[in-house]
């Protein structure tokens, strides 16, 4: 997949051997993916071009990145299942984790929110809870009964109710080293405050030792 605007590149069928082949010298793995398909993105299979998302000014089929999203899922955990089936270990699958931004990411959007919202307060949007049916359904589906076991690390919902625990601004050191009243891109999207990740460490703890 690359990382460079206006559109990344998904390889649906091709694994980076850098993370795959490591699997086999660990007992535990956790998996994480959702973003980047969200993003103008442009899908490759068997060598070719088989879509794209958000891409009007390519001449390319207009793809739901739904579908696109859950073959890459499922293919990402049969090959896992191919390579790794007879070993026992666990590979925890998170589940999408939502964003945060007041505003749109690239356009100054923000997440200054310094405490969690009420259950009843943020409702799960549409987006996110097909996400997580997706990683839900396929981890099911290639639970299997052998010694590899895939566990679903189900955040999706606890994640939406924490605004409070991305970076924000300090996605660097310094943001307002140019004055207080400087414009500065927020990262509303990874998430390294306490509280959050410490709930998301119980929780894997739990999945790896069950």
């Amino acid at each position: 997949m690359g990382t460079n605007f206006p559109q990344s590149h998904h390889l649906l069928d091709s694994f980076d051997e850098r993370w795959m082949s490591q699997l086999g010298a660990v007992d535990a793995a956790v998996l994480s993916v959702g973003h980047w398909f969200l993003i103008p993105g442009v899908y490759h299979d068997g060598g070719r071009v088989v879509g794209c998302h958000d891409c009007a000014d390519l001449n390319l089929t207009e793809t739901a990145f739904f579908g696109v999203f859950k073959e890459a899922v499922h293919r990402t955990l049969a090959e896992v299942a191919r390579r790794h089936g007879a070993d026992r270990k666990v590979v925890a699958v998170t589940t999408f984790s939502p964003a945060h931004f007041e505003g749109d990411w690239d356009k100054a959007g923000a997440c200054s929110r310094r405490h969690p919202y009420r259950e009843d307060e943020k409702e799960l949007g549409y987006t996110e809870n097909e996400m997580r049916k997706t990683v839900l359904e396929a981890v099911a589906a290639h639970a299997g009964d052998g010694p590899l076991r895939f566990a679903a690390l189900d955040v999706t919902k606890l994640a939406n109710l924490r605004p409070d625990g991305h970076p924000g601004p300090y996605m660097r050191s310094d943001p307002f080293a140019g004055g207080a009243d400087a414009r500065v891109q927020n990262d509303c999207v990874h998430w390294c405050m306490p509280g959050p990740i410490d709930t998301f460490n119980e929780i894997l703890l739990q999945t790896v030792a069950g």
